[in-house]
């Protein structure tokens, strides 16, 4: 599957574009997580979750943030 670019709406990573995988209808996967910054370098930080919402204009695909998980 190839790999596609995805910009993050919401949240702490609002702006930041990254490169998912595409699930097998050649769309990015459904939702992805990644960690939040922790300030205590001991403690596990929570997951910032992302939903994918649509597609661009310019091919790039929109993922709205919905919350954290720890």
């Amino acid at each position: 599957m190839p790999d596609i670019r995805v910009r993050l709406r919401g949240g702490p990573q609002d702006g930041q574009e990254l490169t998912v995988s595409a699930d097998s209808s050649g769309k990015p996967i459904p939702r992805i997580t990644l960690p939040a910054r922790a300030r205590n370098p001991e403690a596990v930080p929570p997951r910032l979750i992302y939903e994918r919402s649509g597609e661009n204009g310019d091919g790039t695909w929109e993922f709205r943030y919905v919350g954290a998980e720890t």
